[in-house]
């Protein structure tokens, strides 16, 4: 599942890595006695669901192909790294390679940029808009895109067609998708056409398919919010409404994951399900019923489709000690061999257009979130500890509580403006 990089809320206690992989490539030695060759050890940090075959394989090609690189392969949870990267720039020992979001590393300034690098070796071109977002901040490239996601909506075609809804279900506007929630909700209340999650990272994608963006930055990294901005505040206007249409349930507290809202669907109690494609495999087993794709409604005017970007990317961590190798390493892991192997082993979706001429891409369904990658951002708002906090509050007051949605994202605008530097 796609993870989002955020601060360390509150003070974590470090909780060292698991170190699970130390490979080590063999040197033969022929002829005259000669001392071995010097040995870089590269440190690599990785989140704990990525450690697995195609990745270890990846590892160990690298190695022969490098036969004086030594890999150290750590993993751990992805929002303890930050304060792992911290501790070891603070004792001059950090990792070299990091998984993770390269945007939000280096608004924290841990971050090293890669821009020098990037030429001859990737371009912007090759990847998906929202992958190279992901590696960018204050106008500067940080990191190697390594894979991608999206949010789309999920319906069920058997509550669809027992609405005289045609499929399959198209494009449409925010104004189309309230009508067919109208369509899917019955009068006695048996059940609802969606369930509300409110965590910001799935708010976010309905912000962005309103054409809407919640932080920028000026050239020089200073952020710039825009929580109460028109698109934004239409945006949550739009999905408090359903709710006290009654097309929507409410979500059950504040700052909640899609769980519920999965756990809904596949009980048939709801008709639509916005999420990403490690949904899938999730409906299939569960036997959930027929079940299509589409793309997210293109907000108010119909002009946008935005969405919310999953995946990550991959960085060097400031003071690094093997910077160059580094690079190289994340060039490799990322190539199409191994982003086509990730693909089909373990469901991530890559970050270049160019890999979907597989035939295992022909799904109908995961096209939908292939097409859908085009055009989603990552939650760079994520980045920052307080004004996400402020936004997640906001959501809570319009879509739990009924509150005003804008005069919600008012008050957390104020405050996120009023927050300290880089908070």
């Amino acid at each position: 599942m796609t993870h989002r990089l955020v601060r360390a809320r509150g003070r974590h206690r470090y909780r060292l890595f698991a170190l699970v992989a130390l490979l080590t490539a063999g040197v033969a030695c022929s002829g005259e006695a000669a001392g071995p060759p010097e040995v870089a050890t590269l440190r690599v940090l990785m989140t704990d669901d990525w450690v697995t075959g195609p990745f270890v394989d990846a590892v160990r090609d690298f190695e022969r192909d490098q036969p004086t690189v030594r890999i150290s392969v750590e993993k751990g949870s992805i929002r303890h790294m930050p304060d792992a990267v911290r501790a070891g720039i603070s004792s001059g020992n950090p990792p070299d390679v990091v998984q993770g979001h390269a945007f939000s590393a280096a608004s924290q300034g841990l971050a090293e940029p890669l821009d020098d690098l990037w030429p001859g070796h990737l371009t912007a071109e090759e990847y998906f808009p929202g992958a190279v977002q992901d590696v960018t901040w204050a106008e500067r490239i940080y990191g190697v895109p390594l894979d991608t996601n999206a949010l789309v909506l999920i319906y069920n075609e058997d509550h669809l067609k027992q609405a005289g809804v045609s499929l399959p279900l198209g494009p449409m506007t925010f104004d189309d998708f309230r009508n067919l929630a109208r369509a899917l909700t019955p009068a006695d209340g048996s059940r609802r056409a969606i369930a509300m999650p409110t965590s910001t990272w799935w708010t976010h994608g309905w912000v962005s398919a309103n054409g809407g963006e919640l932080v920028t930055s000026a050239p020089d990294g200073t952020p710039r919010f825009a929580l109460d901005s028109p698109r934004a505040v239409e945006a949550i206007d739009f999905l408090a409404g359903l709710v006290r249409d009654g097309l929507a349930y409410p979500p059950r507290a504040a700052d909640v994951g899609a769980a519920d809202a999965v756990a809904l669907f596949q009980a048939g109690q709801t008709s639509l399900l916005v999420s990403g494609s490690w949904e899938i495999p999730k409906l299939r087993e569960a036997s959930a019923g027929p079940f299509g794709t589409t793309l997210m409604p293109r907000g108010t005017t119909g002009t946008t489709a935005g969405s919310a970007m999953g995946g990550s990317s991959m960085w060097v961590p400031k003071g690094a000690k093997n910077r160059k190798l580094a690079f190289d390493f994340m060039v490799h892991l990322t190539s199409d061999r191994y982003a086509l192997r990730f693909a089909k082993e373990q469901g991530r979706l890559p970050a270049r257009p160019r890999v979907l001429g597989d035939p295992f891409f022909d799904d109908p369904n995961l096209k939908t979130f292939l097409e859908q990658a085009r055009t989603a951002q990552p939650e760079t708002l994520g980045a920052f500890l307080e004004p996400t906090k402020l936004f997640a509050g906001a959501i809570d007051e319009a879509l739990r509580q009924g509150k005003d949605a804008g005069a919600a994202l008012r008050q957390a605008q104020v405050q996120a403006q009023a927050a300290p530097a880089g908070a």
